[in-house]
């Protein structure tokens, strides 16, 4: 549970309750600690502080009274004045216009290429979607919620017995063979570029058309919307929507050996 408070300093901060949650698991709460306090990428959001505490409480049970530790763990996060990304995509043509749009994209990308290219050892998300991508007062985007996530030395691929991630953004790889990799967070991406750029359902309808008929449709649609844009913009914009696109379909291919890596996927955006 997710609460605003103060910090000492007069600064706003976001606090995310976990005691008294049902299934809590004290190594996830110290696995996210440990994970966040590596992080320093402006597109991540960053860790001020936590509270672990052991409480001893009096409760009844069977007739008797006895002495009970309660757990309370807190993660203190910067404010996010603008919430999650999933409340600003419920359809294609909300408030959020085309750069705002193109920029979220590209600084997605920029964190998930730290995460998996610049950090030794790398740290795969394993959870990402829009409910976990946080925006602050300018409407950039930084990547939240690392309880599931995993450091990978060596090998960068593991079967795992673990349930992680959520349906609708999890790869063919792990729902058929518990595999994770880092081609896990690259079909996620993949997902959130499609919604971001044609709105919750398009993942969904992409998989009822062919790639191309998808990309004309995405591409049409937002010339719709930005016909009263000059004309040598609209051509601009109009390749970006085609670059998005492509790059998000070929990111959620069900064979992971033919999904791009995140530094391919952040060269692509210096060609547009």
């Amino acid at each position: 549970m997710l609460y605003q408070g103060v910090h000492k300093d007069g600064e706003k901060i976001a606090v995310k309750m976990l005691y008294d949650m049902p299934g809590l698991d004290e190594e996830q709460f110290i696995n996210e600690f440990n994970n966040l306090s590596r992080l320093q990428h402006p597109n991540l959001v960053r860790l001020v502080g936590y509270c672990h505490e052991i409480q001893k409480i009096c409760i009844e049970h069977n007739g008797r009274y006895i002495f009970a530790e309660r757990i309370r763990m807190a993660l203190c996060f910067e404010y996010m004045p603008f919430g999650s990304l999933d409340k600003h995509l419920y359809d294609e043509y909300n408030e959020l216009d085309w750069k705002v749009r193109y920029t979220l994209i590209k600084r997605i990308c920029k964190g998930l290429k730290y995460l998996h290219e610049e950090l030794r050892p790398p740290i795969y998300h394993l959870d990402l979607k829009p409910a976990n991508i946080l925006l602050d007062e300018n409407m950039l985007p930084k990547i939240a919620d690392f309880g599931l996530s995993r450091f990978f030395a060596g090998n960068h691929s593991q079967i795992t017995t673990s349930s992680i991630g959520t349906l609708g953004y999890l790869p063919p790889e792990y729902t058929e063979r518990n595999l994770i990799s880092d081609k896990f967070d690259i079909f996620s991406l993949g997902v959130v570029i499609i919604k971001i750029v044609t709105g919750p359902k398009g993942y969904s309808r992409s998989a009822e058309m062919s790639p191309q008929k998808f990309i004309e449709l995405a591409q049409e649609n937002w010339r719709k919307r930005l016909q009263a844009t000059p004309m040598h913009l609209l051509e601009s914009y109009s390749k970006q929507v085609k670059k998005c696109v492509e790059i998000a379909l070929s990111s959620v291919e069900a064979d992971r050996r033919k999904r791009p890596s995140i530094g391919d996927m952040s060269e692509n955006w210096m060609t547009t």
